[in-house]
């Protein structure tokens, strides 16, 4: 959701004189807080057991192998989780 009032005459009277360094620099800052805020409100819906159930159904899969996937899918949630964290603080 956009910030009321990002722009408001000081800022835009700033970017009128900058110059292309300057400019550079605030339009990464303006990415950087974009990517945070996406990153902030980024989740996801997953249902584990309708995911076991469906990876279950797939011939060749028997119940250690379908341990193994879990474990896997289960680690690395965990690991983006823990990334996400880091990169919003």
């Amino acid at each position: 959701m956009p910030k009321e009032n990002l722009l408001n005459r000081d800022l835009y009277r700033k970017i009128k004189s900058m110059d292309k360094a300057a400019m550079e620099q605030t339009l990464n800052n303006i990415y950087e807080m974009g990517a945070k805020d996406a990153l902030a409100n980024a989740a996801i819906d997953l249902d584990m057991d309708k995911l076991r159930s469906e990876i279950s159904a797939v011939n060749g899969i028997g119940d250690k192998r379908l341990e193994q996937i879990m474990e896997i899918i289960r680690r690395n949630i965990a690991e983006a989780d823990s990334s996400g964290a880091k990169a919003q603080s």
